[in-house]
């Protein structure tokens, strides 16, 4: 039972512990193989210590084989767990810097913007705002901004609470929803008027600007909480009508 308890300790609970008991008995068995030379079991533990971690400072050497053996022991076991512990450290480091390009982690920000898709607009809107921000986006598989540091990115579909939650929509000020390029008219509207109503239920206070591609959803995404709408067949059509030069 103790051994199935223990083999379910995290790692790094086990690594520790692990070097600890072997600093622990070793400085013990020191003292006790060579009391002349380590005169506490202070000594002794100091001497376990650096043995272990190879710095080996020398003050204390041990002059018996049995205590010669007892280092080489100390430091092959040691070295092996501290060696150990490193790499895990390093492999969590690159665990997690893999998770944040992915966008698996959660974020934790406050009074940010979050601009739910990615396209040529949203990288418009991201490369011209010098505050926080969080794109969600189910289509990419990695952060499309990694080096602009006041940018994060969430996976996942914007309508989802879960996914939202990871975005800290609660400690939100504006949420800015794109068209989904990867959907027809009609379907794209839809999920940008889902993502306002959740939004807006998991933070009634945040500001919602929404695009819609069609004027068919704009009432329903009003009742839903948009504080502003874009329409953009609209927008595109009066821009191009105005370029226009009658003969």
């Amino acid at each position: 039972m103790i051994i199935q308890h223990i083999s379910r300790l995290p790692k790094w609970i086990f690594l520790i512990s692990a070097l600890l008991f072997l600093i622990f008995s070793g400085g013990i068995l020191a003292f006790i193989i060579e009391p002349q030379t380590f005169k506490t079991v202070g000594d002794g533990w100091w001497w376990a210590l650096v043995t272990i971690s190879t710095l080996g400072y020398g003050d204390l050497v041990p002059a018996s084989a049995e205590g010669r053996i007892l280092a080489a022991a100390l430091l092959v076991i040691g070295a092996g767990l501290l060696s150990s512990y490193f790499f895990m450290f390093a492999a969590l480091i690159l665990r997690s810097q893999q998770s944040v390009r992915e966008g698996a982690a959660a974020v934790s920000k406050s009074d940010h913007i979050i601009v739910v898709g990615w396209n040529a607009r949203a990288y418009y809107i991201l490369s011209r705002l010098d505050e926080d921000a969080i794109i969600i986006d189910q289509s990419l598989s990695t952060h499309p901004m990694y080096d602009q540091k006041q940018v994060d990115f969430i996976k996942g579909t914007a309508y989802q609470s879960s996914v939202l939650q990871k975005a800290c929509v609660e400690k939100a000020k504006e949420i800015i929803i794109t068209a989904d390029q990867h959907l027809n008219e009609e379907a794209a509207d839809t999920h940008t008027v889902l993502t306002i109503l959740t939004a807006k239920q998991m933070n009634p206070s945040i500001r919602c600007v929404a695009e819609l591609i069609s004027t068919q959803l704009k009432e329903q995404a009003i009742s839903a909480g948009a504080d502003s709408i874009v329409l953009t067949k609209r927008v595109i059509g009066e821009a191009l009508l105005s370029q226009h030069q009658p003969n």
